[in-house]
């Protein structure tokens, strides 16, 4: 039945909004926050949830948003800086030898190294816009020869202030200010308690007090610098040119902007800020050591990518490189309630590092409102009145890239609930008791990884097979079209696997048998009713030829597990 007028504008209408909010650079890194905060609920709520817990969290982060403030200006500008780590190891040992060793005021200690970063970063920035060096290489070499100065400084040996050497001023850039007098929060804590013959735990609720007596100074500066640099990037002069610069640097010129003073400045304002941090994180410590920093370039520019700074320049966001460092906090943090300490931390870095860059590269190209014409009006469209959608498909679609990136999308929409069914079971006390077991994927934390790459597999060779199968058999009854054609009629026809995590979960937790067939078999039913419809269009097949193809497409299939089981 056609959409009425009224209908289409309501679609429109919808679009518009779903569109509106995917486009915002940091509703990705909103979902994931507000997810790692439901992760860390299930995990331990009495401790995650703390006020304690949650400052604590938010002053580990400090160190990567502060340095993140500058690198978003520089990264928006079209330029990134690798030796922040360095910078802000040798700040910190420089701070540390100078007030202990060398008997310097602090404020002309302070003075020296803030100009020496300006200078570093002035130094940098020549080096990469005068001389037209990729600030990669040029802030590779950095990173190494300033981790060298740091070693020479302490003499490969960790440098100690002591709370009675800690000038005021010092303290009062990263130190803990102790409250004149407590201040007691209601707070309500969330508790799981386990139902008899029930499998899942429930939310328990009750109120209590907790005490708050002190206060990271660090966070204060991660408000007040968060503020500037906001107002810097999108009220200033300054801040329009850096965007610009980093959008089309070759128009910028011809408009009048100075790209390479705007580059210089960005350079020297991370590494004040990087130098600023390890200052910081000097008073809240104590003591600096020569990996103080080490690899926190990385988490840096993750955590600004993450937030929804454009990679490639152009556009940045301070809000969300302030939500990308709490990612990091709060994923470590989780780990830690976990039980699994640290060890992890370093993989999901480098999973976020990639993630983020695959998403900046896609949305590069494609933008959000794309995530629409690509996959969610594909099944909408194909399952309504599935073949209008055929028709539409056969005129207007050419080739493999969008059936390829409807079944992407589709292997990612079952990874995401069976992962976190997977999770469910393996992060502490969590709401699934029982083990997960399927293969070779049982709950520990490999299952993490195992899962994303089970379901990849297992569909991505099940829509392979499935269109060599489906074209061999069209052949058979004289279709027409090619192989593109039977990928696309396969590909959108694999719809309603949109649901196959939930027969994974029950085959998974050992589920009847009975049930998970059942479950399989009205998947299956579904997606040969869709293929049906495609191989008839895309391959001009009448009704009874096209359900022909589909069960020889089924028997070859069955032909081929009974020869696999057959080897085993």
């Amino acid at each position: 039945m056609a959409s009425t007028p009224v209908d289409q504008e309501s679609v429109q209408r919808e679009r518009s909004v779903v569109q509106r909010i995917l486009s915002k650079r940091e509703f990705g890194v909103v979902i994931a926050v507000f997810g790692l905060l439901f992760f860390g609920m299930l995990v331990n709520p009495g401790v995650f949830l703390s006020l304690g817990n949650i400052v604590g969290v938010i002053r580990n982060a400090a160190v990567v948003t502060i340095i993140g403030f500058g690198m978003t200006l520089l990264i928006t500008a079209g330029e990134f800086d690798l030796s922040v780590g360095s910078v802000m190891a040798v700040a910190a040992a420089l701070t540390a030898t100078m007030i202990t060793s060398g008997g310097f005021p602090i404020e002309l200690t302070l003075a020296i190294i803030l100009v020496l970063s300006v200078l570093y970063g002035l130094f940098q920035g020549i080096l990469v816009t005068k001389l037209g060096l990729p600030s990669l290489i040029v802030t590779i070499g950095t990173l190494t020869l300033l981790r060298g100065g740091a070693l020479i400084t302490l003499g490969s040996v960790t440098a100690t202030v002591s709370a009675e050497e800690t000038p005021l001023v010092l303290k009062s850039l990263g130190s803990v200010l102790q409250l004149p007098f407590p201040i007691l929060i209601p707070y309500t804590d969330v508790q799981l308690f386990s139902i008899p013959a029930i499998t899942y735990q429930v939310p328990f609720v009750h109120s209590s007090v907790q005490t708050f007596d002190s206060f990271p100074l660090q966070i204060l500066w991660v408000l007040i610098l968060g503020v500037i640099f906001h107002y810097i990037l999108f009220y200033t002069r300054f801040g329009y040119r850096t965007q610009t610069t980093g959008g089309n640097e070759q128009s910028s010129r011809y408009a009048g902007v100075k790209t390479d003073q705007v580059k210089m400045m960005n350079f020297a304002l991370v590494a004040v800020l990087a130098a600023f941090a390890g200052i910081g994180q000097l008073a809240f410590t104590g003591n600096v050591s020569p990996l103080t920093g080490d690899g926190q370039e990385l988490v840096v520019i993750a955590a600004v990518v993450i937030g929804g700074t454009n990679l490639f320049g152009g556009e940045g966001t301070i809000g969300g490189t302030f939500l990308g460092a709490l990612v990091f906090a709060f994923t470590q943090n989780i780990l830690v309630l976990a039980g699994f300490g640290t060890q992890l931390f370093a993989v999901f870095t480098g999973l976020f590092i990639i993630f983020a860059v695959a998403v900046d590269a896609i949305t590069r190209r494609a933008r959000y409102e794309k995530l629409w014409d690509m996959y969610l009006d594909p099944i909408r469209e194909v399952l309504t009145s599935s073949r209008t959608f055929y028709e539409n498909v056969d005129e207007n679609v050419q080739g493999l890239d969008a059936p390829l990136a409807f079944v992407g999308l589709l292997i990612a929409s079952i990874s995401v609930p069976a992962l976190l069914v997977v999770l469910l079971t393996v992060v502490g006390d969590g709401l699934l008791d029982e083990e997960f077991k399927l293969f070779i994927v049982e709950s520990n934390v490999e299952a993490v990884g195992m899962v994303p790459l089970t379901v990849t597999v297992g569909i991505a060779t099940a829509v392979l097979l499935t269109t060599v199968f489906a074209h061999i058999s069209v052949r058979a009854l004289g279709g027409r079209g090619t192989i593109d054609k039977t990928f696309q009629a396969v590909s959108y026809s694999s719809a309603p696997l949109l649901l196959a995590w939930l027969p994974f979960v029950l085959a998974g937790f050992q589920f009847i048998d009975a049930v998970v067939g059942a479950v399989t078999l009205v998947l299956a039913l579904g997606t040969g009713y869709l293929l049906v419809s495609g191989l008839g269009v895309l391959h001009d097949l009448d009704t009874r030829e096209a359900i022909g193809a589909v069960l020889g497409t089924g028997v070859l299939w069955v032909l081929s597990l009974w020869w696999v089981l057959g080897q085993i």
